[in-house]
C-alpha cells in the first residue's frame, strides 16, 4: 500500500510539472554600440575589434548566439534602458548608468584619452591648459572626472571621432579628445595636418555591462566565468596583444 501511495505521489509530481508552463529561454544576445576602432568593428564579415573578439571567444565558450547593431552611444544606452538591447562593451561606471545597467566583475583593459590639435599651438601639458580652448568630444562618451572641471560651453559633441579631428582640423575648434590607439588609427587612415599633445587624459576602466531589463541578466555570472577562464589560459592576453 505504501509503495502504491509513494507511486501515486510522483506520478502527480510529474503531471504537474509537464502542466507547468516553459519559461522562454533567451536565443539571442543582442549587442549593440558605436563604431569604435580598433575596439568595436563592424564589417560584412561580422563584429571584430578588440572588444569584440573578447566577446566572440566568450560567447563561443558559452556556445551563445551574438546579435550585433550598430548605432551611435547615445541611443545604445536607450536601448539598453528601454530593454531593447542585452549587452553593450567598454562603458565607464557611473550612478546614473547603473541604475539600469549591471556592470558585473568584467573590466576591459583602460584607454588614455589623447588630445589632437593643429600644428604650432600652445602646447597642452595639463589641464588648465584646456581653459579657453573649443573642445570637441563623442557624444554619449564619458571621459572621467577630469574632463568634468571644463566649462559644458567650451566642449562640442559630435556622432564619431573623425568628425571630431575633421573639426579641428578645419580650424572649427582647437582640440579633439580621442582614445590614444583610436585617434592614431583614424590618422594613418585619413592623414590630417593635426599633431598629438605631450599631455594624456588618464583612462578610467571600461566594463563590459547588461541591461537590467535584459533576459540575459540571469546568466552574467556565466558570462563573467568564461571570461575569466580567458584570462587563466592566456586567450585574453593574447587577443589584447593584437591591438598593441
Amino acid at each position: 500500500m505504501a509503495l502504491w501511495s509513494t507511486r501515486r505521489r510522483c506520478l502527480g509530481l510529474l503531471l504537474l510539472a509537464w502542466r507547468l508552463p516553459v519559461l522562454a529561454q533567451p536565443q539571442v544576445l543582442r549587442v549593440v554600440g558605436s563604431a569604435d576602432p580598433p575596439y568595436r568593428v563592424f564589417g560584412p564579415e561580422g563584429a571584430g575589434g578588440l572588444y569584440f573578439e573578447l566577446l566572440n571567444e566568450a560567447a563561443r565558450r558559452l556556445d551563445l548566439t551574438l546579435r550585433y547593431q550598430e548605432v551611435p552611444s547615445a541611443r545604445a544606452l536607450r536601448m539598453m534602458e528601454a530593454g531593447e538591447a542585452d549587452l553593450m562593451m567598454g562603458l565607464l561606471r557611473t550612478p546614473e548608468r547603473e541604475a539600469f545597467l549591471s556592470y558585473g566583475q568584467i573590466r576591459l583593459p583602460a584607454e588614455d584619452k589623447a588630445l589632437y590639435t593643429r600644428p604650432q599651438v600652445t602646447p597642452v601639458r595639463q589641464l588648465g591648459d584646456l581653459l579657453g580652448r573649443r573642445v570637441v568630444v563623442q557624444r554619449g562618451k564619458l571621459y572621467g572626472a577630469a574632463l568634468s572641471s571644463l566649462p559644458r560651453q567650451a566642449l562640442t559633441e559630435v556622432n564619431d571621432y573623425r568628425s571630431a579631428l575633421e573639426m579641428v582640423a578645419r580650424g572649427r575648434v582647437d582640440v579633439a579628445i580621442v582614445p590614444e590607439r583610436q585617434g592614431d588609427l583614424l590618422l594613418k587612415a585619413t592623414p590630417m595636418d593635426l599633431v598629438k599633445q605631450p599631455w594624456r587624459l588618464p583612462g578610467e576602466v571600461p566594463y563590459v555591462v547588461l541591461s537590467r531589463r535584459s533576459p540575459w541578466l540571469a546568466r552574467q555570472a556565466d558570462l563573467e566565468r568564461a571570461f575569466q577562464s580567458m584570462h587563466e589560459d592566456g586567450s585574453w592576453r593574447a587577443i589584447v596583444a593584437r591591438y598593441r
